[in-house]
């Protein structure tokens, strides 16, 4: 019976979406290109960079040499291996996507179930944008908001690893390698990893269309759908702490994301489940950090929200990097076929 349901469920919803590509073609249209629009022009440029030297410096060995310090004075604090220490500190800066993904392109040493739950973390660019400037016009509504995600992202690995036993005074050999093909195939994972990622952007778009085809239209709704969508919210101080809960969140397009990154490598129960106390715990930061600051002389008293023009700029450059990606890709397919 479940399993009829579930077959007549995905019918029902591929019978929307037909509907509204169909009867609703033009804005469905404008929907799409907007999505391919936030790939190319933001998507690609802020992530491509971050990606890539990321998955080098986790492959070559090289964030021994940038974290140890740290790793340091803080093993003992969040109890991670030197390895898993790496991994959270560039999911920290580099926004949604990066700490899956350094998961799935880490050692089999890495055995840490819950690494997931506290490698999620907005970039600080993406978060400022949207809220900083997207809504309240000022860069520092935003960083409070990514402040926020950031300790309830410290806290929570603090917590999940405060009985870890695994860690040890002995620290790995700071060898490096700095061969070409290292940087081969950290170029080759970031934008396998950077297709996916603008794939579900546009599978999402297509969705968001249909609902608002259907006569939705409650933009709370559509940022739980597209984290993006909440440059849309209105300029009041009190929705802060609501965005940092969202933040936390991300939004069910980043989840899937992040779902199909990691690949089954590493459960992902505990990565749900911790979303909800995540996003309790950021709104709380949050409620704190605006009530012992005061922020209301940073609040632009607005009718109309800035939203973030998408269509600024130039996509040769992330047009010719998809180009480059696939013909590197299929290069290194065509040279493991041949060997």
């Amino acid at each position: 019976m479940k399993k009829h349901a579930k077959a007549a469920a995905a019918v029902f919803s591929c019978v929307l979406l037909l509907s509204a590509l169909i009867f609703d073609a033009k804005d469905m249209t404008a929907e799409i290109i907007k999505a391919v629009e936030v790939c190319l022009y933001t998507i690609i440029p802020a992530l491509f960079g971050f990606m890539a030297i990321s998955t080098y410096l986790l492959k070559s060995g090289l964030y021994r040499f940038i974290f140890r310090p740290l790793y340091l004075i803080f093993r003992h604090i969040i109890r991670l291996s030197e390895e898993e220490f790496g991994i959270f500190l560039l999911s920290l800066f580099g926004g949604y996507p990066v700490g899956a993904k350094l998961i799935s392109s880490g050692s089999s040493d890495m055995v840490n179930k819950n690494l997931l739950a506290f490698c999620y973390c907005p970039s600080p660019g993406f978060v400022i944008s949207i809220v900083g400037i997207g809504i309240f016009s000022n860069a520092r509504l935003g960083a409070a908001v990514y402040l926020s995600n950031l300790i309830s992202c410290v806290l929570i690995a603090v917590f999940l690893n405060i009985k870890n036993k695994k860690i040890t005074n002995e620290l790995k050999n700071s060898s490096v390698q700095l061969s070409g093909d290292v940087f081969i195939s950290s170029v080759l994972s970031a934008s396998s990893a950077l297709f996916t990622v603008c794939a579900v952007v546009v599978a999402f778009g297509v969705i968001g269309g249909t609902l608002r085809f259907l006569g939705l239209r409650y933009e709370f709704i559509f940022a739980v759908l597209e984290i993006s969508s909440a440059a849309r919210f209105a300029p009041v101080l009190s929705n802060l702490p609501l965005l940092a809960a969202l933040f936390s969140t991300g939004g069910i397009c980043i989840l899937t994301q992040i779902n199909a990154l990691v690949s089954g490598k590493f459960p992902l129960k505990r990565f749900f489940l911790w979303r909800i106390p995540a996003a309790l715990l950021s709104s709380i930061i949050c409620k704190l950090i605006i009530t012992f600051f005061d922020f209301t002389t940073y609040v632009t008293v607005s009718t109309k929200n800035v939203i973030i023009p998408t269509n600024a700029g130039n996509p040769i450059a992330s047009v010719s990097l998809l180009i480059m990606a696939v013909i590197l890709i299929k290069t290194a397919d065509e040279k493991r076929e041949f060997n």
